[in-house]
């Protein structure tokens, strides 16, 4: 049992490292012993995982899938191990935590925070926008804004985001506040270019919905350039709140039309798996989420992340 454990364990360090010399130097091994192990895990399952040749290596589609499995059974069993130790003993282990960059840097303090608190874990902190494929890429948990929770994962709910329209006090003083909706089709836009460019801008108030057709003077997946396109007055664009507090308390961002605003939107903790769900993941996203409750996240808005619609 031990010596297949220790196969898997290098089989999931090889598919990591991308190659049989890097998880050799990575564990101290000679590389004949990597390939040895996984040989032998081969022959034992009964599947080819991975196709080698002499340049190259590539995990099988058998590969793929038993790695997704075995990165969560470990993990499993190292949680099973740590609730059977008296609570006093420290989180310890990896955590690859995935974050829109926009939130991210708002969170980082409380991250960095959480791992001085914990010094025996060890974070893996990507801050893009993008939705990855967390089995695929090894992702503990996700930090996600959307509409509603991802169908086919486990999630959990943080924050309601509002969203709100606003625009520089220059863009106001050369083109005046917009008195209604209506009106913002003949101003230019600044918009996230995950949204079609002929999509209409949704609006949504106490009383009802509406949606006006409006054009883009700027378009970005990055949420600092748009951030930045809206404090240098090119338009008007959606803010949210949750990130974008102190722009507009310090008047850098002014909020147009406040009886309206975009529909509201959700972040979520999002798992690969809510069956196998860690300690430290767990506490990791419970001090996340209490640091957004109380509103412990307003930093500098420089990087603000601008609403995708």
């Amino acid at each position: 049992m031990q010596n297949k454990l220790t196969a898997i364990q290098t089989f999931i360090r090889v598919a990591e490292a991308g190659s049989f010399s890097s998880a050799a130097r990575q564990n101290g091994m000679k590389q004949s012993a990597v390939s040895q192990q996984i040989a032998a895990l081969e022959e034992a399952l009964g599947v080819v995982l991975i196709h080698r040749t002499t340049r190259t290596m590539a995990l099988t589609e058998k590969g793929q899938h038993y790695l997704q499995q075995v990165r969560h059974l470990l993990g499993a069993m190292e949680e099973l191990e740590q609730q059977l130790q008296p609570e006093a003993l420290p989180l310890r282990g990896g955590v690859h935590i995935q974050l829109p960059s926009g939130i991210g840097q708002r969170l980082m303090p409380h991250l960095l925070s959480f791992q001085q608190a914990h010094p025996g874990l060890h974070l893996n902190i990507s801050l893009e926008d993008r939705l990855s494929d967390l089995i695929a890429e090894g992702v503990d948990v996700a930090i996600r804004l959307s509409e509603s929770p991802p169908a086919a994962l486990a999630a959990r709910q943080l924050a309601t985001v509002e969203t709100v329209l606003v625009a520089s006090p220059d863009w106001l003083a050369r083109n005046g506040l917009p008195q209604a909706p209506e009106e913002l089709q003949r101003h230019p836009h600044i918009r996230f270019n995950g949204v079609s460019p002929e999509a209409p801008l949704h609006l949504v108030s106490e009383t009802g919905r509406i949606s006006v057709s409006v054009g883009s003077v700027l378009r970005s997946n990055n949420s600092d350039a748009l951030m930045k396109a809206l404090e240098a007055g090119l338009g008007i664009g959606g803010l949210q709140t949750l990130i974008g507090a102190e722009a507009l308390s310090s008047g850098r961002l002014v909020r147009i039309l406040p009886d309206w605003r975009l529909p509201d939107r959700y972040l979520y903790a999002v798992f690969p798996d809510a069956r196998f769900i860690s300690e430290k993941v767990r506490r990791l996203v419970t001090q996340l989420r209490e640091a957004i409750v109380q509103g412990h996240i307003n930093m500098p808005a420089d990087d603000g992340r601008v609403s995708a619609d």
